[in-house]
């Protein structure tokens, strides 16, 4: 493929329209929905997970060409399928913070992060993950001083189509529409830090009660406004709350405090249609997993062997368990 052939099909991918199909091919949503239901497909589905912007940069000096600058555009050039498209909906913190430059080296840049986390990071713009320094949550006042007007629904701020027109659109694809649900435990994490949360758990129960709440009902909010009009093939969650070793939080914490949180959430987009549901959790999970298992979310990624986490014992203790 050229440039211009390259740059009409990542055109095509941002929008609605249905993706065109190779004879004798199965639809990506058809693929996907036989992989998830245990069925025969003609291939699986072949896709990356992402490029470092520093990969990109590297990549254009040894010859790639300058117009793939992002992951979806990288995905087309590469030959990976281009197998889902995505409800825009905002279901964090908004708006988000403003960034703050504190002090610069020439070497490392201290900084305000866009959701009021101080860290540390290159100052020439290097990709690695932040040197964190400080949090912003620290107890009930400053949540509430800082958060909590920043997780109010405000539908028409969050949402930036037109769900009604979109619904139409999306009606006979051949793409998996998806939507990224929201966070509990782990963005928690990401305002309050490792330690903080964990202790708070013991601390500051109510503190994290509240939080889980106002968090329940941004989600429960962006659900139902978006399933009045569609219903996802896929709902995603984001937690990153284990490691090596195990999970970061409590299991009881998780299952018995953010479960209901994923539950009611996942509730609605079920009466909706919507079947699969997908958590992003790294390390070894498996203490946590009934938090999502019962609670509607029944894909687990990604699968981290070096923690234990093998998709053989995976589905052998778990019989009928979805992975990615």
């Amino acid at each position: 493929m050229d440039a211009d052939e390259i740059r009409e099909l990542y055109t095509q991918s941002q929008t609605y329209e249905n993706l065109v199909i190779p004879a004798g091919e199965m639809s990506p949503r058809e693929r996907f929905m036989n992989i998830m239901d245990f069925k025969k497909v003609d291939r699986i589905i072949d896709c990356e997970f992402g490029y470092w912007n520093e990969t990109l940069r590297r990549w254009h000096k040894e010859g790639l060409p300058e117009y793939v600058k992002n992951n979806d555009i990288a995905d087309i050039y590469f030959g990976f399928d281009v197998w889902r498209k995505h409800v825009p909906a905002q279901s964090g913190i908004f708006p988000m913070f403003e960034h703050e430059l504190i002090s610069d080296d020439g070497r490392h840049q201290i900084i305000y992060n866009h959701e009021h986390v101080k860290c540390e990071i290159f100052s020439d713009g290097k990709d690695s993950i932040p040197h964190y320094i400080d949090f912003p949550i620290k107890d009930v006042a400053s949540y509430r001083t800082l958060f909590k007007e920043r997780l109010k629904p405000q539908l028409e701020k969050r949402i930036k189509i037109n769900l009604k027109e979109a619904g139409e659109k999306v009606k006979n694809r051949n793409y998996v529409l998806d939507i990224h649900a929201g966070s509990t435990a782990g963005k928690i994490r990401d305002w309050m830090g490792f330690e903080n949360i964990c202790m708070a758990i013991y601390d500051q129960p109510e503190l994290l009660q509240e939080i889980l709440k106002d968090l329940e009902d941004l989600m429960v909010t962006v659900a139902t406004a978006v399933t009045e009009h569609m219903a996802p093939d896929l709902v995603a969650w984001w937690e990153d709350i284990a490691f090596k070793n195990g999970p970061i939080v409590t299991p009881d914490f998780f299952i018995n405090q953010c479960g209901p949180v994923i539950k009611k959430v996942m509730d609605i987009y079920k009466k909706a249609g919507c079947k699969y549901s997908y958590v992003d959790c790294d390390g070894d999970f498996s203490r946590l997993m009934p938090g999502w298992l019962n609670n509607g979310v029944n894909i687990m990624f990604p699968l981290e062997v070096a923690s234990g986490i093998h998709p053989e014992k995976l589905r052998r203790e778990n019989p009928g368990i979805r992975m990615m």
